[in-house]
């Protein structure tokens, strides 16, 4: 390891074994506070160049170089967005291109190694709580940025920001498939095999492109397929970034650019009399004006405030009940225990139940957030336990933690991992549901009696083939219990 001093910040060479090879993960203490910029390994995207603030960050950039790889423009503004109060990762867009090729996957797709970048970085910050990425490419980059933002269109990025994006991306590969993503086969320089991307029309997350006219994505000129993309601005500019007076202008739109497509503050202070605890919220208001003497809580899976729990919050709410969700894998990014996360629960259905004047609370649980709240019920008092309408777990597991490790996401249990049957046992007396999928293996539904528990079956896997009006269905109980088709 090597250090020295350069105008005052501190660079720190750093090697760090990543998620993807395997290996241990990277310790908390290799990126301490105080080091400015660093420079660590991440397999397989070789050299990450991490930028970071004086405190606390407000928030998370991924950010993707062109094809020439991290050069010293790419430093500054890495650097302008580390003044912002911006954590970021610089990537190498040629070593991210290399590594898809060389992936065991047989298409392409950049979401898998960046995701795992996020949360090691994020983990070796040692940063309070896990934050969303934002992506930000600079010309082949900011094409790549937009292929994985439109891959997982209600993913686990908070959006993307392309500056200059350039026509086509070259990949050996074809491209993973996903919902409303296309790319469409085209020949690039030298015969290389190169793709254009289509219009993702269900794109869920905020997409900025800084460019100028003239430009083209894909088979549209740049400004007609921004304005196709949902979601999706364009900014102008007339200086194409070659000067200095350029450059700067450049580096300060793209960090504002940045600040304006973070999340608001989670809802804080207090509603009557009862505080809010300090937890990372997304409010979903009921949609429809119902009677309903109910509102629901919902604690995310370990990939956070994304895809399955955001779609199931929206089947709820359009059912005329409002939700509080809890971004699991934010929540319990530091240490919690039973009896804390059980105030915190505690806190929240006294206080959102007096500001939506709601009597009564579903709780519901979805894989990590399933595991974790049977403990947190049975922390309660009496009063607040009486409030419960109904307690829902989707994808139970066997084991609950009450904090992220970087080996649950390779589905190994830590040391202070608590079986969750105990737990459940002491839930006797509350209407439980507990779904699984039927091609799911490691399901701790089976193990509940029937009189404690009532038991469906839906089709799919961990992730019940995303069909959240169902789950919507059960968790409202308007099925009945069993092996449920559609």
């Amino acid at each position: 390891m090597a250090t020295m001093i350069r105008k005052g910040l501190l660079l720190l060479v750093a090697m760090a074994p990543g998620l993807l090879t395997g290996s241990a993960p990277t310790r908390s203490g290799d990126l301490a506070q105080g080091q400015r910029i660093a420079r660590y390994r991440f397999a397989p995207l070789g050299q990450i160049a991490v930028y970071r603030p004086e405190g606390e960050p407000r928030g998370v950039v991924l950010l993707l170089s062109d094809r020439d790889g991290w050069t010293p423009s790419m430093d500054q503004l890495g650097e302008a967005l580390a003044r912002r109060d911006l954590l970021v990762a610089g990537v190498s867009t040629p070593a991210l291109q290399r590594a898809m090729t060389q992936a065991k996957r047989l298409c392409a797709n950049p979401d898998y190694p960046l995701i795992d970048l996020s949360r090691d970085l994020q983990h070796a910050a040692g940063v309070a709580r896990y934050r969303k990425p934002l992506l930000m490419g600079v010309g082949t980059g900011a094409t790549l940025a937009y292929a994985g933002l439109a891959q997982w269109p209600n993913g686990g990025f908070q959006g993307a920001v392309s500056i200059n994006p350039v026509g086509t991306l070259n990949s050996r590969k074809p491209w993973c498939a996903a919902p409303g993503f296309s790319a469409l086969r085209s020949e690039g320089p030298g015969h290389e095999t190169a793709w254009k991307f289509g219009v993702d029309r269900r794109l869920a997350v905020p997409w900025v492109v800084i460019g100028q006219e003239p430009a083209t994505v894909g088979s549209f000129t740049l400004l007609r397929f921004v304005s196709a993309v949902p979601h999706a601005s364009l900014i102008r500019l007339s200086d194409n970034g070659m000067s200095e007076s350029g450059a700067a202008h450049l580096r300060s739109r793209a960090a504002a650019t940045v600040l304006a497509l973070l999340p608001p503050p989670p809802p804080h202070g207090a509603a009557g009399d009862v505080a809010i605890p300090d937890m990372p919220l997304t409010l979903v208001p009921a949609s429809q004006i119902m009677r309903a003497d109910r509102m629901a809580i919902l604690y995310s899976g370990d990939g956070g405030w994304v895809g399955i729990d955001r779609d199931l919050t929206s089947q709820i709410a359009a059912a005329g009940i409002p939700v509080v969700g809890v971004d699991s894998l934010s929540y319990f990014w530091s240490v919690r225990s039973p009896q804390g996360a059980g105030r915190d629960l505690a806190q929240l259905i006294r206080a959102f139940g007096r500001r939506w004047n709601k009597r009564k609370v579903m709780l519901i649980g979805y894989s990590f957030g399933a595991d974790a709240l049977p403990y947190m019920i049975a922390a309660l008092d009496q009063r607040t336990r009486a409030q419960i309408d109904s307690v829902s777990l989707l994808g139970l597991g066997p084991s609950a933690q009450f904090q992220f490790h970087m080996m649950s996401w390779l589905d190994f249990d830590s040391s202070d991992a608590l079986p969750t049957l105990p737990a459940i046992a002491r839930l006797k007396g509350l209407t439980i549901r507990c779904i699984r999928g039927e091609l799911e293996k490691d399901s701790a539904c089976p193990s509940i009696p029937p009189w404690l528990a009532e038991h469906y079956v839906v089709p799919g896997g961990h992730h019940f083939g995303r069909n959240t009006p169902l789950l919507a269905h059960i968790v409202l109980g308007q099925r009945r219990p069993g092996r449920i088709s559609r």
